[in-house]
């Protein structure tokens, strides 16, 4: 096997949040003044107009239609749930030549089903973090899946936390996620995807000329909003498009990729230090195998720290094949001091690097540690 060519972590994001947009359901809402040029920027919420009328009632679906949605809208949501992140696509987009405008902000999301909550039979808590699992959280929701009778689909709606409140580490407790009152949220109107199965996964789409925002710029401008997933066990593809009254768009790209978040797996580790003739062990570090990082620290021995990354590539380009990929880095993460690699399904990967230790197991009951 071909060594993995990497030499440390370095990546340019120049988009602000432009991955973050591709995955929100946002009705016509206050938005700040200022909209790069690929992105939206994450807001609280402030529904402008009364809510929308609810629909006619709908007719009633043939049996068996009715029993292929219900299956539907039972797989799509496992397969929503679980967390995802883009870290390799961003870390190779410079490598690649990707142009600046259309480079990704790197974004981790969790999504966690809530267990006979207040929200239906099918809900999800979403919770949003620029720069990695440990980054700043830009935005939550509860998303609802239903059957749409008159689409003959699947519908996602999107609630948001009244005033742009941050519900803390709710995705670590099912209990507190059961407790979530409807009534601390407000719906997300206009902006709901319409998901159909394809292949070996589903497809969703907002409503044409449906999803708008508003900007608070003077004037403010009104903006039209399409969104595009495709979704399967292990590829979550997003592309999102933002145009003003006149046409001309203000975040989003036709040219550029999608945002690819791909989900995790999570890994329990270890490391050693030497001190004397002992090592010293850190036990417990939890990494996730999309760029997760974990410290390790060591008292009184030589070095007194290390970072652990975990990585499981596909390459976008030469002949490398897939690789699980765990790094031991210096303090900072910046200095790649040894690396091993295994093949992508590796239940284990260690390496030893004079005298200093790793060790990661797979271990999916970690997942919402």
């Amino acid at each position: 096997m071909s060594k993995p060519n990497w030499t440390g972590q370095k990546r340019a994001i120049t988009a602000t949040l432009a991955a973050l947009t591709s995955l929100l359901s946002v009705p016509v809402y206050a938005q700040t003044s200022a909209i790069p040029a690929n992105s939206l920027p994450a807001t609280t919420p402030v529904p402008v107009g009364p809510t929308p009328p609810l629909s006619a009632p709908s007719p009633p679906l043939d049996p068996a239609r009715a029993d292929i949605l219900a299956k539907d809208l039972d797989d799509l949501g496992q397969m929503l749930a679980g967390r995802w992140d883009n870290e390799v696509q961003t870390f190779f987009e410079p490598e690649i030549g990707v142009p600046l405008a259309q480079r990704h902000d790197r974004l981790h999301t969790r999504i966690r089903s809530i267990e006979g909550g207040n929200f239906g039979p099918v809900a999800l808590f979403v919770e949003y973090r620029s720069g990695g699992e440990d980054g700043v959280v830009v935005r939550q929701r509860v998303w609802t899946l239903s059957v749409d009778p008159n689409l003959a689909a699947v519908r996602l709606a999107a609630f948001a936390p009244k005033n742009g409140a941050t519900i803390d580490a709710a995705w670590r407790d099912s209990a507190k996620l059961t407790a979530l009152q409807f009534t601390d949220f407000v719906p997300v109107a206009g902006c709901d995807l319409i998901w159909r199965r394809r292949a070996d996964g589903f497809s969703g789409e907002t409503r044409p000329g449906a999803c708008k925002v508003m900007t608070t710029s003077t004037p403010p401008r009104v903006l039209n909003v399409s969104e595009r997933h495709d979704l399967s066990t292990t590829v979550w593809d997003v592309r999102d498009i933002g145009v003003d009254e006149r046409g001309a768009r203000v975040f989003g790209s036709a040219e550029a990729a999608p945002t690819r978040l791909r989900r995790t797996s999570s890994f329990v580790c270890w490391a050693g230090a030497p001190k004397g003739s002992e090592t010293i062990i850190a036990n417990d570090l939890l990494l996730h195998d999309q760029g997760g990082t974990a410290t390790a620290t060591f008292a009184g021995a030589t070095p007194s720290s290390i970072k652990l990354r975990l990585r499981n590539v596909e390459w976008p380009i030469g002949q490398n094949r897939p690789s699980l990929t765990l790094y031991i880095l210096d303090a900072g993460g910046q200095d790649v001091k040894g690396f091993a690699w295994a093949e992508p399904d590796a239940k284990r990967i260690a390496l030893n690097i004079g005298g200093i230790q790793a060790s990661c197991t797979r271990d999916e009951r970690a997942t919402w540690r």
